[in-house]
């Protein structure tokens, strides 16, 4: 989307950035830029960005806001630098170095036993690289190039997936949230229906995805490692396509059927964890749905990044250890979303303070039990499978 004028230009801290020609070259894509155009996008610039990026952003040209199109600060902005202060944005090396550690460990244990004990094996695979992935997907929100480095090793021989294309791919999702054009994540038909589709969209094993979803996430795991590998040839990205291959040739160390099901058994829970979250949730057709209001007359779309995430992300609930141990910090799906560059194992001291600050803006905390939040995902599915269309 771009102005009469065929120029893209966004808000950011009440100055005015003509990104028409920045955009071609943005890491992220140029698409995610333009669907800013003539808007504010102050909070999700700064929920994603790297203090890197925001020193770019002030040698980039720029213009101030006319006084009458100024928009207020939001509080969000105010509430991330109050936690940032606090040092909850700082890696802990110790615990990075810790959770590295026992992932490679697990990953050890599995090799080890492939031959002999195929299902300590498989079991260790799973759960190796299971956190490997969240460990990976922490190592590239944090935008700390130290542990952005770790991961370009990490993440392609652990896990065998390219941090370059996971870092598009999720950053989008962060910022379109359940935006049902824009959000890859809920993209899912004709395999997996959502929302009622159109008639001619319409696919005759829509009538029974309840019966077959939750086995296609057993198989998310080796998609994303099949668009790594498709992104880094594509690109020619040498350096993750040797983490790749030596990923590839550790497996080929093993018998085939006990990587096979590792990479099924991590795949099935990550895709409980990541989806079930979601999928239920409110979806939305553009961020103009969490308009303001609050300054009616500035010229600039404001939109409500912290309503936008609470009310497509829900949190999971968990009294179990071990349940927590393997969801990884991701059961603080809210947290998450609206500070995604906090390290996911500090995302519990947060929590409080998101909830007071839900509280006080009469936005709706939603927090169900692992089971509850199963059940609810079941019946979102099985309710778009039996619709008449």
């Amino acid at each position: 989307m771009t102005t009469e004028n065929n120029r893209t230009v966004i808000l950011i801290d009440n100055k005015v950035y003509d990104v028409t020609k920045f955009a071609k070259f943005h890491p992220g894509g140029n698409k995610i830029i333009e669907e800013f155009n003539n808007c504010d996008t102050t909070d999700y610039f700064y929920a994603l960005h790297s203090n890197a990026a925001r020193k770019m952003l002030k040698n980039m040209q720029c213009t101030e806001v006319a006084p009458e199109d100024r928009i207020t600060p939001s509080d969000y902005i105010q509430m991330s630098e109050k936690l940032e202060k606090a040092g909850l944005f700082k890696a802990d090396y110790v615990v990075e170095a810790v959770q590295i550690l026992h992932t490679l460990a697990f990953c050890f244990l599995a090799t080890y036993y492939s031959h002999t004990y195929p299902l300590i094996a498989v079991f260790c695979l799973g759960i190796g690289t299971l956190l490997g992935g969240w460990i990976g997907h922490q190592c590239d929100h944090q935008r700390n190039n130290v542990m952005r480095d770790v991961n370009l090793v990490y993440a392609t021989v652990i896990d065998g997936f390219s941090p370059q294309w996971w870092s598009w791919k999720h950053n989008r999702h962060h910022l379109s949230t359940n935006e049902m054009d824009y959000d890859g994540d809920i993209q899912l038909a004709p395999f997996i229906y959502l929302w009622n589709p159109k008639k001619a969209e319409d696919s005759w094993n829509r009538g029974i995805q309840h019966v077959y979803f939750s086995a296609l996430y057993s198989i998310l795991h080796l998609k994303w490692q099949l668009d790594s590998l498709l992104w880094a040839v594509e690109r020619r990205n040498y350096k993750e396509l040797i983490g790749l291959a030596v990923h590839w040739v550790w497996y080929m160390m093993m018998p085939w059927k006990v990587w096979l099901l590792g990479v099924l058994v991590s795949g099935t829970i990550t895709g409980w964890v990541v989806t079930a979250s979601h999928q239920s949730e409110h979806k939305i057709e553009t961020k103009k749905d969490f308009f303001t209001g609050v300054t009616a007359k500035s010229k600039y779309q404001i939109h409500d990044y912290v309503a936008h995430q609470v009310v497509t992300t829900r949190n999971i609930d968990l009294s179990s250890w071990l349940l927590n141990y393997m969801c990884g910090g991701m059961q603080y799906q809210i947290e998450h979303h609206i500070f995604p560059r906090i390290p996911l194992y500090k995302l519990g001291e947060v929590k409080p303070i998101v909830q007071q600050y839900c509280a006080e803006r009469g936005l709706e905390y939603r927090e169900e039990s692992l089971w509850e939040i199963t059940k609810r995902n079941y019946k979102t599915v099985e309710g778009i499978a039996k619709a008449k269309i």
